[in-house]
């Protein structure tokens, strides 16, 4: 089962190279942006990407189903299941800001197999293979080891969405009480988290595809990930989403040891 699992650890990550190739053609070149329904946008570097890895997924793992934020569903009901956002920080992107990525996961049912964080713009990954720990460009890597929420660094994306979705007093308990808070949002933030250099990130309303690479890389990187109302798993035991895939879920990373004292500063 290793052996399989690492295996498909090298087709994420080969997806997740040709995703950062086809995106840096894109970045700050003043592409076009049009905006959804729910006024988030999306660019022809979005689709393309997506479109990508469906193709070389296709190829590399026919019969698995895939999760994709621009694309929908396809094959529900396979064992396997990848799960994709092409451009997590889509509002980055076009800013030229360099803060965004490619989230990769792959379920098997309910077990998370292996996820990663690519994050373009730096040539930079974090990823997690079940079992076999997780990595920063090949290093192994852990998280911080900060005990007091007086000397963490606190990340979040814009408060504007923590206060429309009620959490706005606790996190202000959560942020005063921190060493620091920066909006270093969306899946830059989890990445610092992964890697040691922060110790908490919030999100307080996410889609699947957003968060699908968390619980397996938080748990090898030794931290904790979680909803704010303290659920750890995204799939059920058949491999469906426990919650509505777009816009059903909410997020928090830790280092671990100050998992608790968050989820304890966001209770409303």
């Amino acid at each position: 089962m290793a052996q399989e699992f690492n295996d498909l650890l090298q087709v994420a990550l080969k997806a997740a190279e040709m995703a950062q190739e086809n995106i840096l053609k894109y970045f700050q070149s003043g592409i076009g942006v049009e905006w959804k329904k729910d006024n988030t946008p999306v660019t022809v570097a979005d689709k393309s990407t997506e479109e990508l890895c469906r193709k070389f997924w296709a190829k590399e793992t026919p019969g698995f189903g895939v999760i994709g934020e621009e694309f929908g569903i396809e094959s529900p009901d396979a064992e396997y299941q990848w799960v994709i956002d092409p451009i997590d920080g889509t509002k980055a992107f076009i800013h030229g800001v360099p803060l965004f990525g490619t989230l990769i996961a792959l379920y098997k049912k309910n077990v998370p197999v292996c996820s990663l964080i690519r994050i373009p713009a730096m040539n930079t990954a974090v990823w997690a293979v079940n079992g076999g720990g997780a990595f920063l460009d090949g290093r192994a890597v852990r998280v911080s080891g900060v005990s007091q929420l007086n000397e963490a660094l606190v990340l979040s994306g814009t408060v504007n969405t923590m206060e429309t979705s009620g959490y706005g007093e606790g996190f202000a308990k959560l942020r005063r009480g921190a060493r620091l808070h920066r909006g270093w949002g969306d899946c830059y933030g989890y990445y610092l988290v992964a890697a040691g250099r922060a110790e908490v990130m919030v999100d307080p309303v996410v889609s699947l595809w957003d968060i699908a690479p968390y619980p397996l890389l938080f748990k090898e990187a030794g931290g904790k990930f979680s909803t704010i109302d303290g659920k750890t798993e995204l799939f059920d035991a058949d491999g469906k989403p426990v919650a509505p895939i777009y816009e059903g879920f909410s997020s928090v990373a830790t280092n671990g040891q100050l998992h608790d004292i968050a989820l304890d500063c966001l209770k409303r």
